[in-house]
């Protein structure tokens, strides 16, 4: 186990620096995976890029065949990395690529690794104004493409650790390897859950490692422990049966868009928390353990407001909770899109008929995505304004909040290995 965790970071590792700058200087070199990687990394590199133009958007239906034609390929490239039984499976309208590979010694440990090759949508207002999302290039030793960190670079990262190990060991790993690699986690993964259920024995595992995620710095490992959950739905505000002219109607019709705005603060309290009754059901005080394991861990403060680009950490639960408990221990609700009215150039003094909102909330600890789902939907319902109609409907993004002990087994074999590769202590 140890050592298959250490080549699997390693290659981590090397990804996100592929010119060895950091890896050169930090990274032991006294196992065969060494050589074997080095001596591919060019190709590897060249891999990543080609994957990368793959446009696997899986949230838009015209994308569909490009999700497919990335699962084809990885498919048949861990077939070339020895991985002899690849397959892809049709979950709902998206595949699954799946693959597993036993261990030397039938009493070893299974490890489940999981990615996904779906990327969210790309355009110029997203920021893709110097660089095409699906023309990746690399620029001062990074690599500017959709995916390129979520999650095709860690997930091929994945093959390319479990090339070198059967490579190396003459096909002889040291652990069972499952790998399960979807098509559909950017817009939730609505079919995973029911495909899980019917396929129990080919995800039975002794421990599951997420090849999705971030880390702290290029010189620093993270280990996450815990994620929050998620959940999602859609308003739709209505007022007259058709749109008006604002000098003919405004201040006698109610604006759907002054309902919306109404609606949506009616959500939250004067101290920032959320309004909805039930909402916070099955959450938890944070412990004292958990507060110190996580202060330890970095400068929240200045390295969360370097990453979002602004001055304060405020918003939210900033009246009654610090940083650390905000982002990773309490629940959220959040305004993730809003649309109504005339929206080009100019001006038209038209009072809209409609007006649209989605909202994301995150989910922690006991907390279940349906049912805050329904406590969400009761308020739109109950909290109307008068002058307008509201609907709200589940958008089908559904997580379930996930938590592991810091000091269980497997994340201290973890803690070891970035520790090796870093020589520092992982974030």
């Amino acid at each position: 186990m140890r050592k298959f965790v250490f080549v699997l970071c390693f290659i981590f590792a090397h990804f996100i620096t592929f010119h060895t700058t950091i890896a050169q200087k930090r990274i032991p070199r006294n196992f065969a995976e060494y050589g074997f990687f080095l001596n591919k990394q060019q190709l590897y590199l060249q891999e990543l890029l080609e994957f990368l133009r793959i446009p696997s958007i899986s949230a838009s239906s015209e994308h569909l065949k490009d999700v497919q034609g990335a699962a084809e390929w990885l498919k048949n490239r861990m077939l070339g990395a020895g991985i002899s039984n690849a397959q892809i499976f049709q979950v709902g309208k998206y595949p699954l690529v799946y693959a597993s590979i036993p261990a030397a010694i039938p009493q070893a440990p299974t490890v489940l690794i999981y990615g996904h090759f779906d990327v969210q949508p790309a355009s110029v207002e997203d920021g893709w104004n110097i660089t095409k999302p699906f023309k990746p290039r690399v620029i001062q030793d990074k690599i500017y493409a959709r995916g390129a960190s979520d999650d095709k670079g860690s997930l091929l990262s994945v093959v390319h650790a479990v090339e070198a190990i059967l490579a190396v060991s003459q096909g002889r790993s040291p652990v069972h390897i499952k790998l399960l690699f979807e098509g559909q986690e950017e817009i939730g993964s609505p079919d995973l859950p029911s495909w899980l259920l019917k396929n129990r024995k080919l995800v039975q595992s002794d421990l599951l490692i997420s090849a999705d995620g971030s880390m702290h710095s290029e010189n620093i490992g993270s280990i996450v422990w815990g994620l929050r959950g998620a959940g999602a739905i859609q308003v739709n505000v209505t007022g007259p049966s058709h749109d008006l002219h604002s000098g003919g109607f405004g201040g006698v019709v109610e604006n759907p868009i002054h309902c919306l705005v109404k609606l949506l603060q009616s959500m939250r309290y004067e101290n920032g928390s959320i309004a909805v009754e039930g909402f916070y059901e099955g959450t938890r005080t944070v412990t004292q353990k958990e507060k110190e394991f996580t202060r330890q861990s970095i400068d929240f403060e200045r390295e969360l407001s370097r990453l979002a680009g602004v001055s304060q950490l405020v918003g939210g639960e900033s009246k009654l909770f610090d940083v650390i408990e905000r982002l990773w221990f309490r629940p959220t609700l959040d305004v993730v899109g809003i649309w109504g009215g005339y929206m080009d150039q100019g001006i038209k003094t038209v009072l809209p008929a409609r007006a649209h909102a989605k909202l994301s909330f995150r989910l922690v600890q006991e907390q279940i995505p349906e049912k805050v789902v329904e406590k969400m939907i009761r308020h739109v319902n109950e909290h109307c304004p008068v002058g307008c109609a509201c609907e709200a409907f589940d958008l089908g993004f559904h997580a379930l909040p996930f938590e592991s002990d810091p000091d269980m087994l497997s994340n201290q074999v973890l803690r070891e290995t970035l520790l090796d590769i870093y020589q520092e202590e992982p974030k």
